[in-house]
């Protein structure tokens, strides 16, 4: 999936997620007129509300300014002035202002690329538990990108939004764990493997198409199969019982 698709994907869900707030909040948010309008599809109503917020230095009307903007809702696309709104927002510690900053420096979005300002983004917004940012940065170390190449910090990152049920990060953790398997000669990196290339494989159909698991299932042993499996059972009923945010 594209940045851009996954950046518009997320910007929906983002706003779903921000009426379903609105619904059960029982006190009044500066925003709330403006969240609204979005819901009903009225945008020109929406920045007529947001704007002078957002001028005010409103870091929640800053973000969904730049929403608009990043998904063309009621004005026309644009990422670089969708990034100037997320950076008025992110330095005021909008988490989800920085994680979509942080995705336009790392594709070149409106924004010049620039890895290191992308991980000065993500990196905030890991701290504070956001599994996309964990996944993006974890990325980042596992390539090199920004930071230095470190395959610890990759796959602790990655590990973090993997146990949050980011799939993405799912695929890249187990081929992390896979590819120094050779090296470590450690079980758990191939059970560890083998759990999150099914789990990812078994919630993303994206991560279904690859061959990843198939290779990893080759190496294991019966018992490291076994205990592979448990530990997906303990994930489900984990997540079925708590679901991730």
């Amino acid at each position: 999936m594209s940045h851009s698709k996954f950046r518009n994907k997320n910007v929906i869900l983002c706003l779903i997620f921000l009426f379903s707030l609105l619904s059960s909040s029982s006190h009044a948010s500066t925003t709330d007129q403006a969240l609204r309008a979005i819901e009903k599809n009225d945008f020109k109503t929406a920045l007529k509300e947001l704007l002078p917020l957002a001028e005010k230095g409103d870091k929640d009307a800053q973000f969904l300014m730049g929403m608009l903007y990043d998904a063309g809702k009621g004005v026309p696309q644009d990422p670089s002035i969708a990034a100037s709104w997320y950076k008025k927002a992110a330095q005021q510690n909008h988490s989800i202002a920085q994680l979509y900053l942080g995705i336009l420096y790392h594709s070149g979005e409106g924004v010049k690329k620039d890895y290191r300002e992308a991980v000065r983004w993500f990196q905030p917004a890991a701290d504070k538990g956001n599994d996309q940012a964990q996944f993006f940065l974890g990325w980042m170390y596992a390539d090199g990108k920004g930071v230095s190449k470190d395959e610890n910090k990759a796959i602790g990152l990655l590990t973090k939004s993997a146990v949050q049920k980011n799939t993405r990060a799912m695929g890249i953790l187990s081929t992390l764990l896979f590819s120094r398997f050779p090296q470590t000669k450690a079980d758990q990196d191939l059970i560890d493997a083998y759990v999150w290339s099914h789990l990812a494989a078994e919630y993303d159909p994206i991560q279904f198409s690859t061959t990843t698991r198939m290779m990893i299932e080759k190496y294991c042993t019966e018992e490291q199969i076994k205990k592979a499996k448990k530990s997906m059972e303990d994930w489900k009923l984990k997540w079925r019982n708590s679901p991730p945010k």
